[in-house]
Protein backbone atom coordinates (compact mmCIF):
# COMPACT_ATOMS: atom_id res chain seq x y z
CA UNK A 1 0.00 0.00 0.00
CA UNK A 2 2.73 2.40 1.10
CA UNK A 3 4.85 1.99 -2.31
CA UNK A 4 2.41 0.23 -4.51
CA UNK A 5 -0.60 2.80 -4.18
CA UNK A 6 1.60 5.70 -2.20
CA UNK A 7 -1.21 5.31 1.17
CA UNK A 8 0.59 6.24 3.94
CA UNK A 9 0.88 3.52 6.81
CA UNK A 10 0.21 3.68 10.28
CA UNK A 11 2.69 2.74 13.00
CA UNK A 12 1.77 0.12 15.28
CA UNK A 13 1.00 0.94 18.67
CA UNK A 14 0.31 4.45 17.73
CA UNK A 15 -1.31 5.67 20.96
CA UNK A 16 -3.31 8.76 18.61
CA UNK A 17 -4.95 8.30 15.62
CA UNK A 18 -7.52 9.67 13.11
CA UNK A 19 -6.54 13.24 13.60
CA UNK A 20 -7.03 15.49 10.63
CA UNK A 21 -4.00 17.93 9.58
CA UNK A 22 -5.53 21.13 8.03
CA UNK A 23 -4.10 23.96 6.38
CA UNK A 24 -5.13 26.92 8.85
CA UNK A 25 -6.95 27.93 11.57
CA UNK A 26 -10.46 28.35 10.37
CA UNK A 27 -11.59 32.53 11.26
CA UNK A 28 -14.39 30.60 13.33
CA UNK A 29 -12.22 28.74 15.48
CA UNK A 30 -12.53 30.60 19.07
CA UNK A 31 -8.98 30.18 20.97
CA UNK A 32 -9.19 28.44 24.27
CA UNK A 33 -5.57 28.07 25.80
CA UNK A 34 -2.11 28.01 25.50
CA UNK A 35 -1.03 24.82 26.94
CA UNK A 36 2.55 23.84 28.03
CA UNK A 37 5.36 20.71 28.31
CA UNK A 38 8.30 22.16 30.44
CA UNK A 39 11.49 20.64 29.11
CA UNK A 40 15.21 22.53 29.28
CA UNK A 41 18.18 20.59 28.35
CA UNK A 42 16.96 17.01 27.45
CA UNK A 43 13.69 17.72 26.37
CA UNK A 44 12.01 20.65 24.57
CA UNK A 45 9.61 23.19 26.06
CA UNK A 46 6.42 22.61 23.91
CA UNK A 47 3.42 25.41 23.82
CA UNK A 48 0.30 24.40 21.70
CA UNK A 49 -2.39 26.80 21.25
CA UNK A 50 -6.06 25.13 21.54
CA UNK A 51 -9.06 26.40 19.30
CA UNK A 52 -12.26 24.85 19.79
CA UNK A 53 -13.96 24.61 16.29
CA UNK A 54 -17.88 22.80 15.61
CA UNK A 55 -17.72 20.36 18.44
CA UNK A 56 -13.78 19.37 17.70
CA UNK A 57 -10.48 21.40 18.37
CA UNK A 58 -7.59 22.34 16.24
CA UNK A 59 -4.24 22.54 17.95
CA UNK A 60 -1.52 24.97 16.53
CA UNK A 61 1.98 24.87 17.37
CA UNK A 62 3.62 27.93 18.77
CA UNK A 63 7.01 27.05 20.12
CA UNK A 64 9.18 23.76 20.52
CA UNK A 65 12.63 24.14 21.48
CA UNK A 66 14.98 23.33 24.25
CA UNK A 67 17.08 26.01 26.13
CA UNK A 68 13.82 27.93 26.96
CA UNK A 69 14.20 29.79 29.92
CA UNK A 70 10.75 30.61 31.86
CA UNK A 71 11.32 34.41 30.48
CA UNK A 72 11.44 33.50 27.18
CA UNK A 73 8.87 31.11 27.86
CA UNK A 74 6.83 34.32 29.18
CA UNK A 75 8.21 36.53 25.87
CA UNK A 76 6.49 34.03 23.28
CA UNK A 77 3.42 33.96 25.26
CA UNK A 78 2.68 37.33 25.24
CA UNK A 79 3.85 37.84 21.38
CA UNK A 80 0.23 35.45 21.54
CA UNK A 81 -3.77 36.58 22.01
CA UNK A 82 -3.53 36.24 25.45
CA UNK A 83 -5.84 33.55 26.87
CA UNK A 84 -5.05 31.29 30.09
CA UNK A 85 -2.08 29.26 29.72
CA UNK A 86 -2.74 25.29 31.48
CA UNK A 87 1.02 23.83 31.87
CA UNK A 88 2.46 20.33 33.57
CA UNK A 89 1.49 21.15 37.18
CA UNK A 90 4.19 19.17 38.59
CA UNK A 91 6.39 22.55 37.77
CA UNK A 92 5.18 24.80 40.76
CA UNK A 93 8.06 26.93 40.63
CA UNK A 94 8.24 27.53 36.97
CA UNK A 95 4.13 27.94 37.13
CA UNK A 96 4.70 30.66 39.71
CA UNK A 97 7.23 32.31 37.97
CA UNK A 98 5.33 33.16 34.90
CA UNK A 99 2.24 34.25 36.96
CA UNK A 100 4.58 36.81 38.25
CA UNK A 101 5.36 38.06 35.22
CA UNK A 102 1.32 38.59 34.59
CA UNK A 103 0.41 35.47 33.21
CA UNK A 104 -3.32 33.72 34.10
CA UNK A 105 -1.77 30.36 34.63
CA UNK A 106 -4.09 27.11 35.50
CA UNK A 107 -1.86 24.29 36.06
CA UNK A 108 -3.01 20.78 34.28
CA UNK A 109 -5.32 18.68 37.18
CA UNK A 110 -3.12 15.43 37.34
CA UNK A 111 -4.41 12.55 39.92
CA UNK A 112 -4.49 8.55 39.91
CA UNK A 113 -3.94 7.28 36.65
CA UNK A 114 -4.00 11.14 34.79
CA UNK A 115 -1.99 9.99 31.84
CA UNK A 116 -3.62 7.40 31.08
CA UNK A 117 -7.41 8.69 31.72
CA UNK A 118 -5.96 11.95 29.97
CA UNK A 119 -5.19 10.10 26.91
CA UNK A 120 -8.18 8.86 26.84
CA UNK A 121 -10.22 11.72 26.67
CA UNK A 122 -8.07 12.89 24.21
CA UNK A 123 -8.46 9.90 21.99
CA UNK A 124 -12.33 10.84 22.58
CA UNK A 125 -12.17 14.20 20.42
CA UNK A 126 -11.70 15.38 17.06
CA UNK A 127 -8.37 16.70 16.63
CA UNK A 128 -6.99 18.67 13.53
CA UNK A 129 -3.12 20.06 13.23
CA UNK A 130 -2.27 23.28 11.31
CA UNK A 131 0.25 21.97 9.12
CA UNK A 132 2.83 24.03 10.09
CA UNK A 133 3.04 22.29 13.15
CA UNK A 134 5.49 20.21 12.08
CA UNK A 135 6.76 19.02 15.47
CA UNK A 136 3.17 18.68 16.78
CA UNK A 137 2.66 15.93 13.28
CA UNK A 138 5.96 14.32 14.21
CA UNK A 139 5.00 13.06 17.66
CA UNK A 140 1.67 12.49 17.11
CA UNK A 141 2.84 10.00 14.08
CA UNK A 142 5.48 8.61 16.46
CA UNK A 143 3.36 8.80 20.13
CA UNK A 144 3.57 5.04 20.34
CA UNK A 145 2.96 2.78 23.55
CA UNK A 146 5.31 0.77 25.10
CA UNK A 147 5.78 -2.79 24.43
CA UNK A 148 7.37 -5.82 27.01
CA UNK A 149 9.89 -7.95 25.77
CA UNK A 150 7.58 -10.31 23.86
CA UNK A 151 6.03 -7.03 21.80
CA UNK A 152 3.12 -6.97 23.74
CA UNK A 153 1.45 -3.16 23.80
CA UNK A 154 1.37 -1.95 27.12
CA UNK A 155 -0.71 0.83 28.82
CA UNK A 156 2.21 3.27 29.18
CA UNK A 157 2.74 5.97 26.48
CA UNK A 158 7.15 5.85 25.29
CA UNK A 159 8.15 9.32 26.40
CA UNK A 160 10.48 10.16 23.20
CA UNK A 161 7.11 11.79 21.17
CA UNK A 162 5.20 13.20 24.30
CA UNK A 163 6.29 16.63 24.56
CA UNK A 164 3.44 17.94 22.19
CA UNK A 165 1.20 15.23 23.46
CA UNK A 166 1.82 15.74 27.23
CA UNK A 167 0.87 19.94 26.65
CA UNK A 168 -2.35 19.23 24.46
CA UNK A 169 -3.39 16.23 26.89
CA UNK A 170 -2.60 19.22 29.80
CA UNK A 171 -4.95 21.68 27.62
CA UNK A 172 -7.59 19.49 27.15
Amino acid sequence: NVYGLGILGEVEGKVYKDWAIVDEIDHHAKLQCHCLDYGYSNDPTAIVSIYYLNGGYVVDEIAFQKGLSNKKISDILFNQQQVPVVPDSAEPKSNDELKSYGHTIIPAEKGKDSVVNGIQLVQEQRISITKRSINIIKEYRNYLWETDKDGKILNVPEHQFSHSMDAIRYGL
